[in-house]
């Protein structure tokens, strides 16, 4: 992983998950990065490694807020059965919502 998350050069290309070739095409490279034209991931790998734990930390939030009878939440969690659907995941990435990471 990139020391502090400073941003680097694009490097080898490729899309990231969570904005896919549309985000390349406008220079959103990497959602962790603060910077169009940017990466934080170093490798895809990290990249995806990084977006599925996000999207487990999203998805169990959501879960709470359904869970306290947030209306919110019970509507997002309603629309987002599996982390695997948050930031650009495929449907099929997680189809256990409680798996572990």
């Amino acid at each position: 992983m990139n020391a502090g998350n400073a941003p680097l050069p694009a490097g080898d290309p490729w899309d990231c998950q969570a904005y896919g070739p549309e985000g390349t095409t406008i220079g959103a490279l990497c959602f962790f990065s603060p910077e169009l034209g940017s990466r934080v991931c170093c490798t895809q790998g990290e990249c995806q490694d990084r977006l599925n734990v996000e999207r487990r930390l999203v998805f169990d939030r959501i879960q709470d807020m359904a869970a306290a009878g947030d209306p919110v939440g019970e509507y997002l969690a309603g629309e987002f059965t599996t982390p695997g659907q948050i930031l650009g995941g495929g449907q099929d990435q997680d189809n256990d919502p409680r798996a572990e990471t």
